[in-house]
């Protein structure tokens, strides 16, 4: 749905009011008569595989109402973060983690020389890998954790384990070209800064040097930008244009700001972790100390991983992470209809559709449908295929190639009738499975379940059935994009 939608509510407006019931916050707009709708003033109904809201004074499909999921306050978001870690998937991934990284950094220290760095490639991968999958699934909006099954190791840990060093030696680099060449250099020289550097009574990195104090501080502000630039897949020169990370610091604002001061927060406890984790290792219970350990230190950055998600999967548009419509939210959340109608006939004309029919059966005769039809569509006539394809459902015996159902599906999707829309993309793909529009009627079926009609779920069922059915497609690398491939 357009975000300029008379159906979208903007951030800065109130909830609308149900039309008959004022107390009441609307979650629909009838198509019809556009009055706003409560759950007592709608019924749902079920046609083929989606549920359908319709106004119950005059019939016509109630479009959801929707609003920027930033309605709801970063900070009450923030409340429940510690939680993630310790649900039952984050515990049960914790563990199997720590077990991986623990096996790895024990090969670390049986290493000799450069050999050590292979299993230290391997644990900086699975820490990386876990770390930015947990952010891109926390930015999806999903609450179970799922650690990446490393079927593809240069994809799933390598790639990842490379961004994350990179992003952090980015980040601080300012301060160790500072320590480590720049103030070496002012030391010996005839600056104002340098001359004030050796006037100092302690020397190396516990002077109080608000030089060396403003780089770190720099670092730490710039540190969750970086880290929101590389989990939303973003290029890596991004990290390089101060001016463009400024300009999406600026338009975050105080949400920015928010989770800057958790992960501060989060920073000092990660310190405090490893003070456990050296004790714990100190008492050497075999493996046992090594893993719990290592679940020690996990917990914290585990934790980060959510909360930048969350940062993300609220604000994610303005880093370009996904659609502009990805971000709008039923303003009833997941509030349906208090009744429920009778289902809709599997041959019935679906909503908005008796008129027309009506209006096609006057104009062809029973025997020319198929024909008529056909050439509405060569002539790309839509009001009349549209018609004529409304009449034709009624037809069981009735062929339609799988190309009309194609077209007619995407003209009824631009023409806001998203039931019929639906079921002629669910049978162009019904009728000729192993034709090439198959998994092009299946993606733009998604496509409209979740984007226009809001049925995530259903959506991301045939966006994994195109993964699993058509593996090898232009459609299939679409929908990979848009849902993260199951680990079966």
């Amino acid at each position: 749905m357009d975000p300029a939608s008379p159906n979208v509510i903007p951030l800065e407006a109130p909830l609308p009011r149900c039309t008959r019931h004022r107390n009441a916050v609307a979650g629909w707009r009838c198509g019809r008569c556009d009055a706003s709708r409560c759950p007592d003033c709608v019924v749902g109904r079920r046609a083929h595989t989606v549920e359908l809201i319709a106004c119950e004074q005059c019939g016509d499909v109630a479009q959801p109402l929707l609003t920027p999921r930033s309605r709801v306050p970063m900070a009450r978001r923030l409340q429940c973060a510690w939680r993630y870690v310790f649900s039952q998937s984050g515990l049960q991934v914790l563990v199997a983690v720590s077990l991986f990284l623990a096996v790895f950094r024990w090969l670390m220290e049986l290493a000799i020389s450069f050999s050590a760095l292979i299993p230290l490639t391997i644990y900086g991968g699975i820490f990386w890998g876990t770390f930015f999958t947990l952010a891109q699934g926390s930015a999806r909006g999903e609450t179970t954790l799922q650690s990446p099954d490393f079927r593809d190791y240069f994809h799933d840990a390598i790639l990842p384990g490379l961004r994350g060093v990179v992003t952090f030696a980015i980040v601080w680099m300012p301060a160790f070209l500072y320590v480590t060449v720049l103030r070496p250099l002012l030391e010996v020289g005839t600056s104002a800064l340098g001359a004030w550097l050796r006037s100092q009574d302690t020397p190396g990195l516990l002077d109080v040097d608000p030089v060396l104090v403003f780089l770190l501080l720099l670092g730490a502000l710039w540190l969750p930008a970086a880290l929101l630039i590389t989990a939303a897949r973003q290029p890596m020169l991004t990290l390089f244009n101060v001016p463009a990370t400024f300009r999406i610091v600026r338009r975050l604002g105080s949400d920015y700001t928010r989770v800057t001061a958790v992960l501060m927060l989060l920073g000092v406890l990660h310190l405090v972790t490893h003070g456990v984790a050296v004790v714990l290792r100190v008492l050497d219970i075999f493996l046992v100390s090594r893993v719990l350990a290592e679940a020690v230190t996990l917990v914290i950055p585990f934790t980060a991983a959510h909360v930048l998600g969350l940062l993300l999967y609220t604000r994610g548009d303005v880093l370009g992470y996904g659609v502009e419509q990805d971000y709008l939210v039923p303003v009833l959340g997941d509030a349906g209809p208090s009744r429920e109608a009778p289902p809709i006939r599997e041959n019935a004309p679906l909503f908005g559709a008796e008129a027309v029919a009506t209006t096609a059966e006057a104009r062809t005769p029973e025997h020319d449908s198929a024909e008529a039809l056909a050439a509405a569509v060569q002539a790309r006539d839509v009001p009349l295929a549209m018609s004529l394809y409304a009449t034709a459902r009624q037809q069981p015996r009735l062929r339609v190639p799988p190309e009309h159902h194609l077209f007619v599906g995407q003209a009824a999707a631009v023409e806001g009738n998203y039931p019929l829309a639906v079921a002629a993309l669910e049978s162009a793909a019904d009728v000729a499975p192993d034709d090439p529009t198959a998994p092009k009627a299946l993606v733009l079926l998604a496509r409209v379940l979740g984007e226009r009609m809001h049925d995530t779920s259903r959506a991301e069922e045939v966006y994994r059935y195109v993964l699993h059915r058509y593996p090898d497609t232009a459609a299939a690398r679409f929908a990979s994009e848009r849902v993260a491939p199951t680990s079966d």
